[in-house]
């Protein structure tokens, strides 16, 4: 005996509220049948009224016991949806669609069709399942990658993260000379020359590709080892080998230089304006900009300038960051409105600070849990709050603030009419505990993280517990001395220690503080001194020479960072204590730099931030390059934003020069304090 499943419609009744049809029927002269003209009695989960609509049902044949007492069991209900075809709801009545017509699309969705399985496989052709490439979404995609990574640029917190990764991938990390090594990570900036020079190395290691830091971010990106091409850094023949060199001539012929004149040398892409109206911050927060460094990045140029990052640099614009318009654009016509055009005195009232207040506890909330995408559009809200020119008062009035969002003016409205914002009764408890650790010198956001992860909740539990590096623990050891700002009086007190020492050397040598104590603050969280010699020869062999001079007077106490080689300047980050009782542990920062890249220097490192990325970023847009080194015109990069061809060195003998071949008007350092 079986049972055949055919399809119903019910063609009167009301709609019984998301209720369930059981059909049988008794036919004696043929056996149990469902459906058809036949259907003697519909029952429903909810013992509602006949449904309009299809009750689609697909074909089958089973075994069964006689029905009634079984049938319905073997039925499974099914929701009667007007979707699955026929007609609206709404419709009580016979209509013009013909309610015997029934619909094939119903049928499928209602009971999708399903593969049978053969208890023979070789009776039926099996689907051909697509072979994965060797590596490919796996977790040992860089099995096939040897890489050293050049911390210099790049960042070490940031190389140490790349190495991480590779590893993690099935890659390897090891030595520039290792043999068998194929790719030589180094930052964006960085010329071969220097790069072998870092190394120790006379010439490239056979097999080994100079690669830029770019490349090995986008393999971590898309899971896979990406060509090369378009990332490699040119290296002269004199730094390859026999083998190498010959590869390198064939490949160069017959399409080598031609390939190269065809990027360098082919018209750029259309540029990217800034989009009209501006995307709502908030609407935008739920797609995430690629994440760049770990907790560190390079002191290089920006390697980007995208429409939205363009418009956050200007004066009371701060839309959200737009993904993918990576391409450089035309700068605006009214320079007048970059900030970087703007003395610092101007900066607008904020007729908002008790909204911002509370929006600013959850931008650094979310800061140092390592959302610092989220905390990013938290801070541009804020930005266009404080430019707003006047005092927010309804939602209205917030959403229609370029950066500011639905969910953002919500939050806007909420503390206008509480005075609260109940999103601060949720911080996570482990907000103030990262917070504290990430004040530790050297120690950022993800390590703070994993700190808390391993159980650690005091300074102390570090002090104990926690593995810590030599950084970190001078940072942890001076922590609250370095989280005090130093008053102005003592910062000219370290400027005179260093100078004296210096000027004692040579007394040629010129000595400037910079950061915010040029700026005019009145007080200041470290202490950055640059040093070069107007000859431009006297300022080398006295980094040392300095350095051993100042120990020798007990003035430096810890060293930090003892020496990193940055082109032909060198740094020193450290920390100092004047002579007397009570003085506390300061950071101290000695540059030297070669009299040529002395204003450019002088710009960055007296800052602020904010200021120098926008003069970065409007250099950029003229096709040129921006960098504590130098300033450089008739800048190539690609479509990506990465530098082809690095231009030429303009000669900037003082701040005034760089200010005039930006066309912009020159800012005393007390006017940069953005």
């Amino acid at each position: 005996m079986s049972l055949k499943l055919t399809l119903l419609r019910i063609e009167s009744g009301e709609w019984g509220g998301g209720s369930l049809g059981r059909v049988w029927t008794r036919q004696p002269s043929s056996g149990p049948q469902l459906g058809g003209q036949n259907t003697r009695q519909l029952r429903t989960q909810e013992g509602a009224p006949h449904l309009p609509g299809v009750f689609s049902i697909s074909s089958c044949e089973t075994e069964t016991p006689p029905i009634p007492e079984v049938a319905p069991q073997l039925l499974r209900p099914y929701p009667i949806s007007p979707q699955l075809g026929g007609c609206a709801p709404s419709c009580r009545e016979a209509c013009d669609q013909g309610h015997n017509s029934m619909d094939p699309g119903g049928i499928l969705k209602a009971f999708p069709k399903r593969k049978k399985i053969h208890a023979n496989p070789s009776s039926k052709a099996l689907a051909k399942i697509p072979k994965r490439e060797e590596g490919e979404g796996t977790g040992e995609w860089l099995s096939s990658l040897r890489a050293h990574v050049v911390p210099t640029g790049i960042g070490r917190a940031r190389a140490e993260l790349f190495e991480k990764q590779i590893v993690q991938h099935g890659g390897q990390v090891c030595p520039a000379q290792a043999p068998g090594v194929t790719h030589i990570v180094v930052d964006e900036d960085m010329d071969c020359e220097r790069a072998l020079r870092l190394l120790r190395l006379p010439q490239l290691p056979p097999g080994a590709q100079l690669v830029k830091s770019a490349w090995l971010s986008l393999c971590l990106q898309e899971r896979r080892l990406v060509d090369t091409a378009g990332f490699n850094i040119f290296i002269p023949n004199r730094y390859l080998d026999q083998p190498q060199l010959s590869k390198a001539d064939q490949n160069s012929s017959p399409g080598g230089c031609e390939g190269l004149l065809k990027t360098v040398l082919s018209p750029p892409p259309p540029p990217i304006r800034p989009v009209s109206p501006p995307q709502k911050a908030e609407e935008a927060s739920s797609t995430q900009a690629q994440p760049g460094s770990d907790d560190e990045t390079s002191d290089g140029e920006e390697t980007q300038v995208s429409a939205a990052d363009l418009e956050a640099l200007i004066s009371g614009r701060y839309p959200t960051p737009l993904e993918g318009d990576g391409e450089p654009i035309p700068a605006p016509e009214g320079l007048d409105k970059w900030v970087c055009a703007q003395p610092s005195s101007q900066k607008a009232t904020n007729y908002n600070p008790h909204i911002t207040e509370k929006l600013e506890v959850l931008a650094k909330a979310y800061s140092v849990q390592g959302d610092k995408w989220r905390a990013l559009g938290y801070a541009k809200a804020i930005n266009a709050l404080k430019s707003f020119h006047k005092p927010v008062t309804s939602y209205q009035e917030a959403y229609s603030i370029p950066g500011i969002g639905k969910r953002m003016a919500e939050k806007i409205v909420e503390i206008l009419d509480s005075g609260h914002l109940r999103k601060l009764d949720h911080i996570s408890d482990s907000v103030p505990v990262l917070e504290l650790f990430s004040n530790i010198w050297g120690a950022g956001s993800k390590t703070a993280q994993m700190w808390y992860h391993q159980g650690y909740r005091t300074l102390e539990d570090i002090h104990n517990q926690a593995s810590l590096t030599t950084q970190q623990a001078i940072g942890l050891k001076h922590y609250d001395d370095f989280l005090e700002r130093m008053p102005r009086e003592e910062a000219t007190e370290i400027e005179q220690t260093v100078r004296e020492s210096a000027q004692a050397l040579n007394p040629g040598l010129l000595c400037v503080t910079c950061g915010s104590y040029l700026r005019g603050k009145a007080t200041c969280g470290d202490v950055d001194v640059l040093l070069t010699h107007p000859d431009g020869r006297s300022h080398q062999g006295i980094f040392s020479r300095l350095l051993d001079s100042l120990r020798q007077r007990g003035f430096l106490t810890d060293d930090l960072v003892s020496q990193e080689d940055n082109g032909q300047q060198q740094k020193y980050l450290g920390v100092c204590r004047l002579p007397g009782p009570g003085r506390r542990h300061r950071r101290l920062d000695i540059i030297v730099v070669p009299y040529g890249e002395f204003a450019c220097a002088l710009l960055y490192f007296t800052g602020s931030a904010h200021f120098n990325r926008s003069m970065r970023a409007l250099a950029k847009t003229k096709g040129m390059s921006l960098s504590e080194h130098a300033l450089s015109t008739a800048v190539v990069r690609d479509t990506h934003g990465i530098k082809v061809a690095s231009g030429r060195v303009l000669p900037t003998p003082t701040e005034k020069d760089v200010f005039r071949l930006l066309d912009l008007p020159y800012r005393e350092p007390a006017e940069r304090d953005w």
